[in-house]
């Protein structure tokens, strides 16, 4: 990248931060929330954004609490649209604790962001100790399995497919490779993937994509090289070999019920 790239990157970013920020205490007073997570998820979290990546900020949120003592349910998610290029939403802090007991994977994801706008002092140490006392390899293999499968197959023609949609399919693969292999939470950052990939030919290839992705658009279109190819079908293979993992279970939901009212009690 050129000096005066980097400028402009930088200063957008820095504007595009600020903006956010903004943003989130507006929702803090107009919805009556407390925000005790704000963090980037999509590309720019993953290790591999575009120049026009939009900003996909994701919020965990909790009501006074009042709010959680009604017989009737309440939406429990919220949705928050700036323009073309910032993308706001997330999900009710008892929302987020049920699925994390399900072994959702977005919660764990959106605790490891490497982009963090506002976090509560301690949260994200407490949310990242239940994801590891709550994660369940199989559940969480499904999820990623099935998002790398179902990308894959959607790039029809090899010689001309989306950059962007290649990610779609190699982060989710090494996260479920990571996931057979290791037994435990993946993490987010593609980089730190390349630990489950063996092969330093590949490793090199991914970082080279990484690098152009950085310098096109996301409609940037490219061809899908033979190795990578024959490396993907051998991870499809790998990811199918799970029968050391254990079948997952509705875990006890005793220490959620705690944590969660001493949230309310603090609010």
């Amino acid at each position: 990248m050129s000096r005066s790239f980097v400028h402009l990157w930088l200063k957008k970013e820095k504007e595009m931060r600020q903006e956010i920020l903004e943003h989130i205490k507006e929702l803090e007073a107009t919805k009556d929330i407390k925000i005790l997570l704000a963090a980037e998820s999509g590309s720019r979290a993953w290790g591999f954004p575009s120049p026009d990546s939009d900003y996909d900020v994701r919020i965990i949120y909790m009501h006074r609490p009042n709010w959680y003592l009604s017989i009737t349910d309440k939406k429990d998610n919220m949705d928050y649209f700036i323009g073309k290029e910032l993308d706001i939403n997330g999900w009710d802090i008892r929302k987020v604790l049920r699925l994390l007991r399900k072994s959702n994977a977005s919660t764990f994801e959106w605790n490891q962001s490497p982009i963090i706008y506002q976090s509560v002092g301690g949260f994200q140490e407490e949310l990242m100790s239940f994801s590891k006392q709550f994660f369940q390899a199989k559940h969480a293999l499904n999820h990623y399995k099935g998002i790398a499968r179902n990308s894959y197959e959607s790039l029809v023609d090899k010689e001309n497919i989306k950059l962007k949609k290649l990610f779609y399919v190699l982060r989710p693969l090494l996260a479920a490779m990571w996931v057979v292999e290791k037994e435990t939470v993946p993490p987010m950052d593609i980089f730190n993937l390349f630990e489950v990939v063996k092969e330093e030919k590949i490793i090199t290839t991914i970082k080279e994509l990484i690098a152009l992705k950085e310098t096109v658009n996301e409609d940037y279109m490219h061809r899908l090289d033979n190795d990578l190819d024959g490396f993907i079908l051998a991870g499809f293979a790998k990811i199918e070999q799970t029968e050391h993992l254990a079948d997952s279970v509705i875990l006890d939901a005793t220490p959620l019920d705690n944590y969660f009212r001493n949230l309310l009690e603090l609010r």
